[in-house]
């Protein structure tokens, strides 16, 4: 998504007025770029994932940083996603990544999925509920798809980094729940993580992030959003909006489903998941095709019907692995236990 600063002339002015203020007070213009902290308060890798960069590739295809295919046709920006809407009911907050003063804020816009609503219905304001901060020198953040109702912040407001803003959501131009970071200089996009960019190269030495959020922020290829059981097979829509405990199997369910929602699958690879019984013997397996192409986001499901009265006691592990060219590239376990048939009143 190409994200638009929702500004408006006499914003920018009352926004310029007070970041001269912060500039003369600072004694001196630096011309170092800011160092950006984590903009949300989570962990990447466990309670948050990048699931987009920054387009590299001018023409119609894209690429990230890194060369992966990890973005889309035109991204100009950073997509911190939470793995489900019970993440944002319990509420994720979003952070200033650095000092700044607040040029422009939106909010009022529903939580809403623009597969129910269509894009005309967010045309203008596909930011969603949002805000831009300026900083020193030309540099600005935008923050995009905050939760309605929770922008903490109002135009002309001096802030730190590690600030509260609002809290991530589901609002504007899009069809999952997080943050979108834009980072400009002088009107230009930049990628936080390759702000001067090599030609061809597949990495970068340089970095606009702190050293904490550096570290926190490393490349990760397939990454597991969701896992888990089911009394039923679920969509793609109903693992995101599911609330915990929800159609968790008992020894009485119907069916026993094991799920993976995965992002950042490549081409080529194929996804192998196979589902055990307390004494370990296999009650269902899924060997799937190798992917001609690489996907945003994947569900697999494998289950079988309930084979009598109730389901045996013990505790039921799933495996899911991925290979490519005959290597794996990644594998995981995760398992549930289930008690023995509970008797009557």
């Amino acid at each position: 998504m190409k994200t638009r600063p929702f500004i408006r002339n006499a914003v920018v002015l009352g926004a310029g007025v007070m970041l001269a203020l912060l500039l003369a007070a600072a004694g001196a213009r630096s011309q170092t770029p800011p160092r950006l902290a984590l903009p949300v308060d989570c962990q990447p890798g466990n309670t948050c994932f990048v699931q987009n960069y920054v387009d590299h590739d001018p023409s119609s295809t894209w690429r990230d940083y890194a060369c992966g295919a990890r973005s889309y046709d035109g991204h100009d920006g950073t997509d911190f996603r939470v793995p489900s809407m019970a993440a944002v009911r319990a509420g994720v907050a979003v952070l200033a990544a650095a000092d700044g003063v607040v040029a422009g804020v939106r909010d009022g816009m529903k939580d809403v999925s623009i597969r129910e609503t269509g894009k005309e219905a967010v045309k203008d304001r596909e930011c969603g509920n949002g805000l831009v901060l300026r900083h020193a020198d030309g540099w600005e953040t935008q923050y995009c798809h905050l939760a309605q109702g929770s922008v903490s912040v109002r135009r002309g407001q001096t802030v730190r980094a590690g600030e509260r803003l609002g809290r991530v959501g589901l609002s504007g131009l899009t069809e999952f729940p997080h943050l979108h970071l834009t980072v400009r200089h002088n009107g230009k996009a930049v990628d936080p993580f390759a702000p001067s960019p090599s030609a061809g190269a597949c990495s970068s030495d340089a970095t606009l992030w702190d050293d904490t959020a550096a570290a926190a922020l490393v490349y990760r290829r397939r990454v597991m959003l969701n896992h888990g059981f089911s009394e039923r097979v679920l969509s793609m829509a109903e693992v995101e909006n599911q609330q915990p405990g929800e159609a968790t199997p008992t020894s009485q369910s119907p069916a026993l489903i094991a799920y993976v929602r995965m992002i950042g699958l490549e081409a080529g690879d194929t996804a192998h998941i196979v589902l055990r019984a307390p004494d370990g013997t296999v009650i269902a397996e899924k060997l799937l095709p190798a992917l001609e192409r690489a996907q945003a986001q994947t569900l697999t499901l494998i289950g079988r019907k309930r084979p009598g009265a109730s389901w045996p006691a013990g505790t039921y592990l799933a495996e899911y692995q991925v290979t490519n060219a005959g290597q794996t590239v990644f594998s995981q376990q995760f398992s549930m236990p289930m008690g023995p048939v509970r008797p009557g009143p």
